[in-house]
């Protein structure tokens, strides 16, 4: 038995990969958990996990801590039926003797694959191609979908390709890879008027240029040290805008127009927020991972959770893979106003946090090259 535990075990990387494919390729092919096909194939990815989690090997203290975190987020479930959580806690749980690297190439090629693909079927009519009306700049536009549920998850699924190819190249992109990837997200703004993923892939570029300078000021370190705070700061910052809105007109005029309604929509639950240990009975959608895991997962988790993020972003800095940290830091910027971060599947640098967990790093052939 110990020895067929062994041998299906040397194929556990592989049982992850198809796992973390199946539900990235979904979610890149414009399905969510309502439509069946999601269902059945969360089902399958669900057992390939099952099936290297039972080959992977872990220490006492990493059960418990696994232990801990499925207690904690079941009793949420079972409280609101919040599952985001669980399926990001599922990706980070299984990520044990699995080479990051390759995990976000594979994603990427298949994300490209099938956002170009969806893309193309709506544009050509194979797909049904939704069109909804929303606020934008103050005004009210009819946006279409192309093959998604939302504007926004495909303009998303374009950003997520471009974060990758950052991670996954790294120094290997020159500048003009990334003033092509400045002219896709503006075509694609022109499309889906998605002005905060514009921002982001502004602060992705900023945030690249100002590694490289550190870089040759020897202060690397340093540099991805201190964006290791952008999660706390930002889940701060969502607690502040609030009630400093509340207390002045004119600044929750400005809010209200540049973040279109956000802060308003959290205005309305800062009042309950002080009880929520382990989040609401009654969950609430809001467009900021950092209001939406308080108020939907309570305190402890919420604590937890931005406790998690930063010391992930601070060890890939001090494990030297700064770009992991870039990474994250940027869709810790981008959770800010949208709640997609939140999830593994659209935040793959998420996976990193692993590294936290089980303390190593599985090194490849591609890393020694």
């Amino acid at each position: 038995m110990l020895k067929l535990r062994k041998k299906i075990g040397e194929y556990q990387e592989i049982f992850y990969l198809v796992f973390i494919l199946i539900m990235t390729g979904m979610t890149s092919a414009g399905l969510n958990s309502e439509d069946f096909i999601y269902k059945v194939m969360f089902g399958v990815a669900t057992l390939f996990l099952l099936l290297k989690m039972a080959v992977t090997d872990l220490t006492l203290k990493e059960v418990l801590v696994m232990a801990v975190f499925t207690v904690l987020l079941g009793a949420n479930f079972l409280k609101s039926g919040e599952k985001t959580l669980i399926l990001t806690a599922m990706g980070i749980f299984g990520a044990k003797n699995v080479s990051l690297e390759k995990t976000l190439k594979y994603a990427l090629w298949l994300k490209t694959a099938l956002t170009v693909a969806t893309l193309a079927m709506a544009a050509l009519g194979v797909l049904e191609n939704v069109e909804m009306v929303l606020p934008k700049h103050g005004e009210w536009y009819k946006v279409s979908c192309y093959g998604y549920y939302h504007p926004n998850m495909a303009f998303a699924n374009i950003l997520v390709i471009l974060l990758l190819a950052v991670l996954v190249y790294g120094d290997r992109l020159k500048w003009y890879a990334y003033g092509a990837g400045t002219v896709i997200m503006l075509v694609a703004y022109k499309v889906f008027f998605c002005r905060t993923g514009l921002v982001v892939w502004g602060v992705l570029c900023l945030t690249v240029l100002g590694f490289r300078v550190a870089r040759r000021l020897k202060w690397e370190r340093v540099y991805t040290a201190l964006l290791a705070a952008i999660p706390a700061a930002l889940a701060a910052l969502t607690l502040i805008l609030p009630v400093w809105a509340n207390k002045n007109e004119k600044v929750s005029a400005w809010l209200e127009l540049y973040l279109t309604g956000r802060i308003g929509h959290i205005n309305r639950f800062m009042n309950n927020i002080g009880g929520l240990v382990t989040g609401a009975d009654v969950t609430e959608t809001f467009d900021s991972i950092y209001f939406h895991l308080l108020y939907n997962y309570g305190w402890v988790l919420f604590i937890i959770g931005i406790l998690a993020y930063c010391a992930g972003m601070w060890y890939c800095g001090k494990k030297g893979s700064f770009y992991a940290t870039i990474g994250l830091g940027v869709m810790a910027v981008y959770g800010f106003m949208e709640q997609l971060p939140l999830s593994v599947l659209w935040n793959l640098p998420l996976l990193y946090l692993s590294w936290i967990l089980f303390k190593e790093r599985k090194t490849t052939d591609e890393q020694l090259q």
